[in-house]
């Protein structure tokens, strides 16, 4: 019983641990998906923005068209701006949700409901950006990509070549020793 009590406890030290990674890594995976989504949305408001819709249609089309992991939130903030909340409220809680990446998009899109102030300049820059920073980021996983395939490579490959190729030199030499 107590054999059973200790193999119960130990496996509970060993999934909790492993659960907080995979809860961890999948938020990272999230919150990546958000910001290479950036680029995407900056491009669907200046295509709005262009042919002469409102930050009214740039985010409908963002919440039907954008990002899949994005879609949510901007539908989220429609149906606030249609429940009575001011559209640049709705946006500026949107871009609390989004993280740092979003705010100057959010504020600059929140100035233009509010004020009028031109946007598509800011959001073609805010666009380079976005595209800029996800491939310094894509840049970067490629030079890690040696070091994370270095493992399977050495643990998995090395000792095929062995087992299929020195070993079988190997006997065949030991074979032919005469002692």
């Amino acid at each position: 019983m107590t054999y059973l009590l200790a193999v119960v406890v130990g496996a509970a030290l060993l999934v909790w641990p492993v659960r907080a990674w995979q809860r961890r890594a999948a938020g990272r995976r999230l919150d990546r998906c958000v910001t290479d989504a950036l680029a995407e949305v900056t491009d669907l408001i200046l295509v709005t923005i262009s042919a002469g819709g409102s930050i009214a249609d740039a985010v409908r089309l963002v919440a039907q068209r954008g990002p899949v992991v994005l879609q949510p939130v901007f539908i989220e903030a429609l149906v606030r701006a249609e429940a009575g909340h001011t559209l640049a409220r709705s946006i500026t809680e949107v871009g609390h949700q989004l993280g740092s990446a979003y705010r100057p998009l959010m504020a600059a899109l929140v100035a233009t409901e509010r004020d009028g102030a031109p946007i598509a300049a800011l959001v073609l820059r805010l666009g380079d950006e976005a595209r800029a920073a996800r491939r310094r980021m894509v840049e970067r996983r490629a030079r890690t990509l040696p070091v994370r395939l270095l493992l399977p490579l050495a643990c998995c490959s090395l000792p095929a070549v062995f087992i299929g190729a020195v070993l079988p030199l190997a006997l065949v030499s030991l074979g032919r020793i005469r002692l």
